[in-house]
């Protein structure tokens, strides 16, 4: 049997920006504490929260290339992110089932030893169109609070 990959405690401030088509922007910051491991030598950041006293899992493959962002629970979401591309998702919530196109506008990924900042600007695309422009930056540092 191989040895499993050191699972490092991390906190975790999540910034989030959306813009809805004819709607004001809405901000939200989080701070929560999550993990990163790595696995087939790609690393993955992951933590919970709560929504509407339901928890939604989420993992974050970090890859400045090819980044994924996966939810599971009362949300079910996966979001690739190609820089300049345009990759498929889906988005479930209860009944509400939805395919989406993912218009990747910037990505960047930085990590330096004990900590690292993940950042993606995209455009979110349903069959009857632009559901809405989202900016995502999340640090991460070892350690809790």
């Amino acid at each position: 049997m191989g040895t499993q990959p050191p699972i490092v405690p991390v906190t975790i401030n999540l910034k989030s920006e959306i813009r809805h088509p004819g709607q004001d922007t809405d901000f939200m910051e989080l701070e929560l504490a999550g993990t990163i491991t790595e696995k087939g030598g790609r690393r993955y950041l992951r933590y919970e929260e709560k929504q509407n006293a339901e928890t939604v899992r989420t993992t974050i493959k970090l890859d400045p290339e090819d980044a994924v962002i996966m939810r599971t629970g009362a949300i079910r979401m996966r979001l690739p992110f190609a820089p300049g591309g345009t990759r498929p998702g889906t988005y479930a919530n209860g009944p509400l089932a939805l395919d989406l196109h993912v218009v990747t506008n910037e990505l960047l990924l930085t990590e330096d030893h004990d900590r690292g900042e993940f950042r993606v600007s995209y455009d979110m695309h349903a069959e009857d169109g632009l559901l809405g422009h989202y900016e995502l930056t999340i640090t991460y540092a070892e350690g809790t609070r």
